[in-house]
């Protein structure tokens, strides 16, 4: 023991790494939200396409703050609000938000999805309901349904928020397949998408992680239970597209992972 304290967990951006929105610099010490691969390329959908966010913005599920104080560093983004279910990520992005120069464009507020837990930020963020310009979104996967829940209740919620022509930039990867996607707007009226913004290569879906191979387990019981199948790619013949049961079943025997593309698709508000 030295005495010293420990040192908090972060992950720093160059400006050069950020398309010249500056150095950013995300604290994520034990008990909040670590950036992950998706949160990553969410990063870089913002990065490639400042040009469509300007205005009033909501980061839903902000986690430690990565995207929305991203987003605040856009000079035509006049604020951000941030809402997160989880106190220990709602003061840790107030933290990373003055460090990074952006406490004056956001306001970060506990909340369940979109209702804030005060009674005040519930005025406050109502106040503002049907002005929103952009909305940004990297949803956890759901527990005992098909993994998308939290998605289809991002889309349906965001209509309240958007203004018309106001977007959506939503972690959706590859994984969930193209029929859930076309699904999740098409049952959703009022929206229309607008394809992929940001993609990585196909990448290792490592089920050597915890969380993700209780996701692959997830997913092989939606399977299971006679829902769309999932659409992982071999990891070993990349061109080969393989369910999750059959993902899972190479996982234990050979002890290799999947692949996937972690992904941002983009959807517009056009009105009911």
């Amino acid at each position: 023991m030295t005495g010293q304290p420990a040192q908090l967990a972060h992950t720093a951006f160059t400006a050069e790494a950020t398309g010249g929105l500056g150095e950013i610099d995300i604290l994520h010490p034990p008990g909040t939200f670590a950036l992950t691969p998706a949160s990553l390329i969410g990063i870089d959908a913002i990065i490639a396409h400042q040009n469509l966010l300007a205005g009033l913005g909501l980061d839903w599920g902000c986690g430690s703050g990565c995207l929305g104080i991203l987003a605040a560093r856009i000079a035509e983004v006049d604020r951000v609000y941030g809402l997160d279910i989880v106190p220990a990520n709602i003061e840790i992005a107030r933290q990373n938000a003055a460090r990074n120069g952006v406490a004056a464009k956001t306001r970060f507020m506990l909340a369940d999805s979109y209702l804030p837990f005060s009674e005040t930020d519930r005025h406050d963020l109502a106040a503002q309901a049907g002005n929103f310009d952009f909305i940004l979104a990297n949803p956890p996967s759901s527990d005992g349904d098909d993994g998308f829940q939290f998605r289809r209740v991002v889309l349906e919620g965001a209509k309240g928020f958007l203004r018309r022509n106001g977007i959506l930039f939503l972690n959706i990867s590859y994984q969930y397949g193209a029929e859930r996607v076309r699904r999740l707007w098409s049952d959703t009226t009022g929206l229309k998408y607008e394809g992929v913004l940001a993609s990585t290569d196909w990448v290792p879906f490592d089920l050597n992680r915890p969380d993700l191979l209780q996701s692959a387990q997830d997913y092989a019981a939606e399977e299971q239970r006679g829902g769309w199948p999932y659409a992982f790619h071999h990891p070993t013949q990349p061109d080969l597209e393989i369910a999750a049961r059959a993902a899972l079943d190479i996982f234990r025997r050979e002890g290799s992972s999947p692949l996937s593309k972690w992904q941002v698709h983009l959807f517009r508000y056009i009105g009911d």
